[in-house]
């Protein structure tokens, strides 16, 4: 009688600490917005670092992103924190584990912010790069002639929404 006791007692003790007791296991103190408004304020140099652009054009390329390419915050993110996810981990080679434990998030918000930033992003380069001659009527002759060249000056077009579809198709 003792020991079904005792064996109900660690059954009930092992259901509680599985799925009852959930202790976060995201606690750091420099996260989020914390570690962010640091490297933001800090030495420029560490902004560089951390998302090879300054803090003026980091800030307007988030401001640009919410405000013409359909960017949005989330309750608990701001635009700011997610360009600097995606950014992060762009420069850095970082990979989901490195950013969830650098930002503090779980890896499907970091995974859904990354593919936000990524959509918006595209829709930015479409509109913002574009070459000053789309048809290349003003090639040199040099590489209008030689086939090795030419290749690259064709232009594919609606390449950058091309490239986010099959980004999509594997994400």
């Amino acid at each position: 009688m003792n020991k079904l006791i005792i064996c109900i007692a660690r059954v009930i003790n092992m259901y509680y600490i599985n799925y009852i007791y959930k202790k976060s296991c995201m606690v750091s103190y420099s996260t989020r917005m914390y570690w962010l408004n640091e490297v933001l304020r800090g030495h420029w140099k560490r902004c560089i670092n951390m998302f090879m652009m300054d803090t003026t054009t980091l800030l307007s390329l988030c401001n640009d992103l919410e405000t013409h390419y359909g960017l949005k915050p989330s309750r608990r993110m701001s635009v700011i924190e997610n360009v600097a996810m995606f950014l992060y981990i762009i420069v850095t080679r970082a990979s989901i584990r490195e950013v969830r434990e650098r930002f503090q998030h779980s890896g499907e918000i970091v995974s859904r912010c990354i593919k936000e930033v990524l959509k918006s992003l595209c829709l930015f380069v479409v509109e913002v790069i574009k070459p000053l001659d789309p048809q290349f009527t003003n090639t040199l002759r040099k590489i209008t002639m030689n086939l090795k060249y030419m290749p690259h000056f064709k232009i594919k077009p609606n390449f950058f929404i091309y490239c986010l579809n099959e980004y999509q198709l594997f994400y």
